[in-house]
């Protein structure tokens, strides 16, 4: 009992251990990393919920409450939580496919969308699930979040020039349907907004050749918001930010099946969200996984998927219940809190107080924020996003690699964005499957000298009696057939031993073990015997589990030694004595070229 406590009790320990192990030395380093990061977090995450199709206030309501959640209950001591890119750019994907007016209806799916996010987590989190992030690869999310990039770059194209256009449901998806969208609407492009923004671009790339720490971003912010201010423009001279709310959101449920007009948000909508639900969740999960295994490698510290899935599902869970839109780690305020000296999660910590803070203070001028301003940040981070570094290595490199990781940066060009990275991960399955259902069979001879080489099968002789085989790789459904035409294909006739080392096979199904269970029964017919060797323990409990050892005969199955091809050579005596006389190397095969690697 007290150990399933113990194991209850687990994913809620790493802030506990952090306390535990504190010093005061440490704090005035984490406050100063956690405000510089703030500096950093608003503006971004204004940026970040116009992307999602939200007013800006609802990225800073995730960037002080799902922040403050994600970093108490990251695996990762450095690990910023709160809106992404990305995460943004899916959540407009997912919610304007069920709903495509940005009112307030609208804002109660993004929560509800939150919501079901940190559940699919939650569940994945319980069921130890964190292993699913190594089926997706490094070419995936860089062909993915470079599709991010472009389409994020193209999203902003609006804001930047000051025009308003409308999202249609039936339009199509992708970079086709954005420009279509924009086409109309050129002859309505606003100066005011384009100088701004022009403004606000110049800033941010200024303040990036002077220092990484140059807060470019919150420059671009409060300069642009002053222009605003000081020629008294209004919503009708261009696209500005508005009123915000005064205060933060209190606890309330989301309005998930109950409520009335715009509040309720319907199980059919859920229903139609749940799909995208999964994709955010993954995506996420990954990200942040990626993220927090980037910073380890600097500082040894370890890091667990599966508490990613339960920190992440709790912050997003916990988050919508007070307006939280979804978010997951961000790599570029995880990668400042580290380079400004952080120390421990106090830091982010910090940074969502900070953020709280800062909001209270500032709400009443932050309404003179032009959206344009937001549009230029937006820019920068799109072009940051296509990593053209890692795809000319992964160009050079692999074929294979390159063609997922193109098709995946297609896909998020043309496809809905939520079907983007299902691509990516099929097309990762599949090159695991092709790769591993890769069947090697080879032929064992001995020299003159002694020892075992290996070498491709040969045409077998009549005259000889054992044909003892080499078999590496994943033995599961996928290679069935391929080993036993091989099998049969080995079995030729004057063979009356055929030996099969299974040492390199790294596992085993049913579906093979009946595949070896027929061809033994066919080749006893006539007269000839199987041999297995080199079977480590769990191999050999999956034999006599299945029941194959009983019909082989115990006598014909020898379990890996501790010796060099020990087994091997216990086989060899054993096939001495099916054969009835004593087997030499040319029983089996014999080989002059000593240019043959030894193998073990």
């Amino acid at each position: 009992m007290a150990l399933d406590l113990m194991q209850l009790a687990q994913p809620f320990m790493p802030p506990i251990r952090t306390i535990r192990h504190y010093r005061i030395a440490d704090l005035p380093a984490d406050l100063i990393a956690g405000l510089t990061v703030s500096v950093v977090d608003l503006p971004q995450s204004m940026a970040f919920a116009l992307i999602a199709g939200v007013p800006p206030v609802y990225g800073i309501y995730c960037a002080i409450f799902l922040a403050f959640l994600g970093a108490l209950f990251t695996s990762s001591r450095f690990l910023s939580n709160g809106p992404t890119n990305t995460q943004s750019l899916l959540i407009a994907a997912i919610v304007s496919r069920v709903y495509d007016v940005h009112d307030m209806h609208y804002v109660y799916l993004v929560v509800a969308l939150a919501l079901l996010k940190g559940l699919i987590q939650l569940v994945f989190a319980a069921a130890r699930m964190g292993g699913l992030v190594r089926y997706v690869s490094n070419s995936v999310m860089i062909g993915f979040t470079a599709g991010a990039g472009v389409l994020i770059f193209l999203e902003q194209i609006p804001n930047f020039l000051g025009v308003h256009v409308t999202r249609a449901t039936n339009e199509w998806p992708g970079v086709i349907g954005m420009v279509a969208r924009l086409g109309p609407h050129w002859g309505e492009v606003n100066p005011r907004a384009v100088g701004i923004g022009l403004l606000a671009l110049g800033l941010v790339i200024g303040a990036r050749r002077l220092s990484d720490k140059v807060p470019g971003a919150l420059l671009a912010v409060m300069i642009g918001s002053a222009v605003v201010w000081a020629m008294n423009w209004s919503q009708g001279d261009l696209p500005i930010v508005g009123t915000l709310p005064h205060g933060l959101p209190t606890f309330q449920l989301p309005h998930i099946g109950f409520g009335s007009g715009e509040q309720r948000v319907s199980w059919s909508e859920v229903e139609a969200m749940l799909g995208g639900a999964l994709a955010i969740a993954l995506l996420g999960m990954l990200e942040s996984v990626a993220i927090a295994k980037s910073i380890a490698v600097r500082t040894g510290q370890r890091i667990s998927a599966n508490q990613e899935f339960f920190g992440q599902g709790f912050a997003n869970v916990t988050g919508s219940f007070f307006m939280c839109m979804p978010g997951s780690g961000s790599f570029s305020r995880t990668a400042l809190q580290y380079a400004v000296g952080a120390r421990t999660r106090i830091a982010s910590v910090a940074c969502a107080v900070f953020n709280a803070a800062i909001f209270l203070a500032l709400a009443g001028p932050a309404r003179y924020i032009p959206l344009a301003s937001l549009a230029a940040i937006l820019f920068i981070v799109a072009f940051m996003l296509v990593d053209w570094h890692s795809i000319v290595r992964i160009a050079r490199t692999s074929r294979s690699d390159t063609a997922v990781c193109l098709i995946t940066f297609a896909a998020a060009l043309t496809m809905p964005l939520t079907y983007a990275i299902y691509v990516g991960i099929f097309l990762n399955i599949a090159l695991y499957l092709n790769r591993a259902s890769q069947l090697h069979i080879a032929e064992m001879v001995v020299t003159h000298g002694g020892p075992f080489i290996e070498r491709p099968i040969q045409t077998v002789s009549g005259s000889q009696n054992v044909m003892f085989l080499q078999v590496e790789g994943d033995l599961f459904f996928g290679v069935a057939d391929e080993l036993g035409d091989r099998l049969r294909d080995a079995a030729a006739p004057g063979v009356r031993v055929i030996i099969l080392r299974l040492k390199r096979t790294h596992s085993i199904d049913t579906t093979v073990l009946h595949t070896l269970e027929r061809f033994h029964r066919d080749v006893r017919t006539r007269g000839v015997e199987l041999v297995l060797c080199g079977l480590r323990p769990e191999l050999l409990r999956k034999i006599q589990a299945y029941g194959l050892d009983k019909q082989i005969g115990p006598d014909n199955i020898f379990q890996a030694g501790s010796g060099i091809f020990a087994s091997a050579k216990r086989a060899i005596a054993r096939a001495s004595v099916l054969v009835g006389e004593a087997v030499d190397a040319g029983d089996i095969a014999l080989d002059d070229d000593e240019s043959f690697a030894y193998e073990i």
